[in-house]
């Protein structure tokens, strides 16, 4: 394992923390194409606590990013806040340990129009010849506030957009 102070740990550790960045803002502002390209293909996947429904998997960049799309364009607004970001780097892979709170409004629905949840980015990230890019998404979630309906609504609404 690299000295954690070598100039290149660093480096690697500046990169990383920049994809983690990237994730966030990258929904926030729709940025899609650029959002894109922070991923490995294909994309370990891992979301279960967020909905059973969404079972771990692998996914292609590009599915991935189109599923994202859909869903998260129906909020009117969305706020990723990313801290306390922890990197371990072991030669060309790493992990990424980080607390989240992610705010999420839609409009026309009955009730409260935000949902929010809080939890722990784990993250894996490879090396690639043009940089570093997340290959594993992990989301653990520890709490939710809000209208759990908004999240619902927001996947009914993008498969509705999709029939």
């Amino acid at each position: 394992m690299p000295d954690a102070l070598h100039p290149d740990s660093l480096q690697d550790e500046a990169a990383i923390r920049r994809l983690m960045d990237l994730y966030g803002s990258g929904v926030d502002e729709r940025a899609w194409d650029s959002w894109a390209r922070i991923f490995d293909d294909p994309l370990e996947t891992d979301f279960s606590q967020m909905n059973a429904a969404i079972a771990p998997a692998t996914l292609s960049r590009d599915r991935h990013v189109a599923g994202a799309r859909a869903v998260i364009g129906q909020f009117e607004a969305t706020q990723h806040m990313i801290t306390n970001i922890q990197v371990t780097l072991d030669g060309d892979r790493a992990q990424a340990r980080a607390v989240m709170r992610a705010e999420h409004w839609i409009g026309g629905i009955r009730g409260n129009s935000r949902y929010t949840m809080f939890g722990v980015y784990e993250n894996g990230f490879r090396r690639t010849p043009g940089g570093w890019v997340i290959s594993r998404l992990t989301l653990r979630l520890s709490r939710e506030e809000g209208n759990l309906d908004v999240w619902s609504e927001a996947v009914r609404r993008a498969q509705a957009a999709s029939a």
